[in-house]
């Protein structure tokens, strides 16, 4: 009963405090707001994803039917929005950021494909824009490899190929070429019958790409073949679940901002000693472990609101899924205050002062943010800060989210980070019990 008295009596005392609970509240919600939106997420709806990569192409010679279709292609894909503009004009594009890279493609490179000789294709990449940048510059790499090998492979079989050189030096590729639509390209190859120039080129031209289908079909059966499939757990749907990236960041973000405010709950206990308030209740007929329980359930209680409250929101805000069933969530939530409430009630026990439990707490909550998941997903994270985050119950708590949020699946389905976070639950109060009996004895709170 005397428990249920003091929680109540700290619970009324920290809901007064209107400020504390808009930044606990408004903070993480707003964070969440801004990282979905740079994903390419909107409010009202799922993610999308990484957006389109703004890409600039430099070809000046390159037939416009090739451009056109070249670029069509990239941006049906979804991956790049392109322009295609000339090179002075994309050197100023990646250095103002407007464009995430350049691909310039060498002049007379259509006289140079058709004749075998070597070309070089240059990349200008924005360092401002790692990521993007990086992407672009992997698709090129690997294409150009896998034209290479293929190149490799026909010199191979045919060594003593020859290419005819279609147009003469004075002569415009793309005139006599490529120039008008697919149907005019194609009736000039089949009505230029007097030119023996054009009847050698066309049979030559034939027999490459047949050869080049050939190459093509064969390299199309591979010996080995990878297939991965996502299986669901037993029972569960295993229809697609569309990707939502508020469920990873509201998680993270609002466990950050839990241990700050059960952090202040646990301060109290200083500003209680320094007004007498402390000493006045531990010479009534309340035990130390009424007190200390009373401050343990008052702790938590507050995390749970806290936590109840933004996922509630994050819900009808970002569409935030709230689990599989309606227990696994809040199983989750008190677990992580109840741990969160232990730990920081340790470090006001073993702290002299409310100053001095500021400055610790905080280096405490910095840390386990860093190492623990909440600054950055626990995939990437290298093993070795996987190796301290264990020991923080943030860690636990934020791979049980992932699991339930994330990945919608129930807490029966990974029992492991809610039975730490239950063990770690239990030691911390079992330690706060112990520190707070020692201080009673040996007269530490008169």
């Amino acid at each position: 009963m005397l428990v249920k008295v003091l929680a109540k009596k700290d619970i009324l005392r920290l809901m007064s405090d209107r400020r504390a609970l808009v930044v606990n509240m408004v903070l993480p919600l707003l964070l969440t707001f801004i990282m979905g939106l740079s994903f390419g997420g909107g409010i009202f709806g799922k993610s999308s994803g990484i957006s389109a990569i703004p890409l600039a192409l430099v070809g000046s010679d390159l037939p416009e039917m090739l451009k056109d279709r070249l670029a069509q292609g990239l941006r049906d894909s979804d991956f790049f929005e392109v322009t295609w503009t000339d090179s002075l004009t994309a050197d100023a594009m990646v250095r103002r950021g407007e464009v995430a890279a350049a691909v310039v493609l060498p002049p007379g490179m259509m006289k140079d494909f058709f004749q075998m000789k070597p070309m070089a294709v240059q990349l200008w990449k924005d360092p401002g824009s790692e990521l993007k940048s990086g992407i672009v510059e992997q698709i090129i790499t690997r294409a150009i490899r896998q034209y290479q090998a293929g190149e490799a492979a026909y010199l191979a079989l045919w060594p003593n190929e020859e290419y005819p050189n279609l147009v003469d030096d004075n002569e415009d590729l793309d005139d006599s070429f490529f120039s008008g639509d697919v149907v005019k390209v194609w009736q000039r190859w089949r009505s230029t019958s007097d030119d023996p120039r054009w009847t050698e080129a066309r049979g030559n031209m034939i027999e490459a790409v047949d050869r080049h289908l050939a190459l093509t079909k064969a390299f199309d059966q591979p010996v080995i073949s990878l297939t991965v499939h996502d299986k669901a757990p037993v029972g569960q749907d295993e229809t697609s679940k569309d990707v939502n990236l508020f469920d990873y960041f509201l998680p993270g973000f609002s466990v950050f901002f839990l241990m700050f405010a059960v952090a202040a709950s646990a301060r109290d206990l200083h500003r209680e000693k320094l007004n007498g308030t402390l000493h006045r209740q531990l010479l009534s007929s309340m035990s130390s472990t009424d007190f200390l329980l009373g401050k343990w359930v008052s702790a938590t209680f507050q995390g749970v609101f806290q936590l109840v409250v933004l996922y509630l929101v994050g819900a009808i805000l970002f569409q935030v899924n709230l689990g599989p069933n309606a227990w696994s969530l809040p199983l989750a939530v008190l677990l992580c205050c109840s741990a969160a409430a232990g730990l920081f009630l340790i470090i006001a026990l073993i702290t002299t002062t409310e100053k001095m439990m500021d400055n610790i707490s905080t280096v405490v909550v910095l840390i386990s943010a860093m190492v623990g998941g909440n600054m950055m997903p626990l995939d990437a994270l290298p093993l070795w800060v996987h190796t301290f985050g264990r020991f923080g119950f943030n860690y636990w708590a934020n791979i049980s989210f992932n699991n339930i949020m994330a990945q919608n699946h129930s807490a029966a389905d990974n029992p492991q980070p809610l039975l730490v976070l239950l063990g770690m639950s239990v030691a911390f109060l079992a330690v706060n019990l112990i520190l707070i009996r020692l201080k009673s004895r040996k007269g530490v709170w008169a």
